[in-house]
């Protein structure tokens, strides 16, 4: 049973004749008759009384006018809502970010949405890459912002490279390390060393730089590891913690002195490899074409942000930082 020739019945019986109908259907009468004819034979039952000169339903035929004038209703509230859909007035987006990208660009973004699209469900997912990619394959998440060079050999990903973001370790301005000019990264490992869930390949990194500076019994760089950017902050304010995390996040601290980026030697250039990450093959709905859209459009402007390589850095592309 077709919408279509309930559409015809239901304007057939609002107009009174064949002819009025057709017009108004931009139909040929023959072709209008054939049409109800065909609903007819679909039901097994007479739905039209042509005795009076003017088209009036049988009593089946009002069982059906009833029910036809319903259904052509939800179908253009259906029609309605899928409109409302593609033009983000409602839906629903599930998107994770990881702890850096939710540090300085979460916030943004959400508000921006929400100031657009003040009826849309979201739901936020913080966590490191590899929990945001096990639930994005279980299509629990539509996609994630997050560190993304770990996942490259995963061909049932897919990634929209974003700009990279800049880290440093800062200390506080009273910190022993903060009057220093160049230190040498075995230096930190006389203080705590706050930071991330750093990828396999990073905390390697790390460790064969301090195996070499300071021999096998040297530690693992970082003592605390906190995916919570605020608590790294305050860790590094107010105790002798050297932490791992973005400038993006630090920039009014940096700016006024409170807190101080540490110069490593030799130079570690720490760029975090970062995108946008959903399932390959499958389409994003209108609601995260929407918040992708703001996504690209708050990064380019971000002062923190640098696509560009610098000459003095001895870190793989690869090993950028988290």
């Amino acid at each position: 049973m077709g919408l279509r020739r309930l559409h015809h019945f239901v304007t057939l019986i609002e107009q009174g004749s064949f002819a009025r109908a057709a017009t108004v259907l931009h139909l040929s009468q023959p072709a209008l008759s054939r049409s109800i004819q065909g609903l007819e034979a679909e039901f097994g039952s007479q739905l039209l009384d042509r005795r009076y000169g003017k088209a009036r339903p049988t009593a089946s035929g009002s069982i059906v006018l009833e029910r036809a004038r319903r259904m052509l209703r939800e179908g253009r509230e259906l029609r309605r809502d899928l409109d409302l859909l593609r033009d983000v007035e409602m839906g629903e987006v599930r998107v994770g970010f990881g702890p850096f990208a939710a540090a300085f660009l979460m916030e943004p973004v959400l508000t921006a949405l929400l100031a657009r699209y003040p009826k849309l469900r979201i739901d936020i997912e913080i966590a490191d890459t590899p929990s945001m990619a096990q639930k994005l394959k279980a299509e629990q998440l539509d996609f994630f912002v997050g560190e993304s060079q770990s996942l490259k050999e995963q061909p049932q990903l897919r990634i929209e490279r974003l700009r990279a973001l800049e880290t440093s370790f800062f200390v506080r301005r009273d910190h022993a390390l903060a009057a220093r000019g160049a230190i040498a990264l075995t230096e930190l490992l006389a203080f705590p060393v706050a930071g991330p869930r750093i990828p396999a390949r990073v905390a390697e990194f790390f460790r064969g730089r301090i195996h070499a500076e300071a021999g096998e019994d040297a530690r693992e760089l970082l003592t605390v590891t906190c995916d919570d950017m605020h608590t790294l902050r305050t860790l590094i304010l107010n105790t002798d913690a050297a932490g791992l995390v973005p400038r993006a996040m630090m920039s009014a601290e940096e700016a006024s002195g409170t807190l101080v980026p540490l110069q490593v030697t030799p130079a570690i250039d720490l760029k975090a490899a970062y995108g946008l990450v959903s399932l390959a093959g499958r389409s994003l709905s209108p609601a995260a074409q929407a918040l992708v859209a703001l996504v690209h459009q708050i990064l380019p402007g971000h002062p923190a942000l640098d696509d560009e390589p610098r000459a003095d850095n001895p870190l793989p592309s690869q090993t950028a930082a988290p």
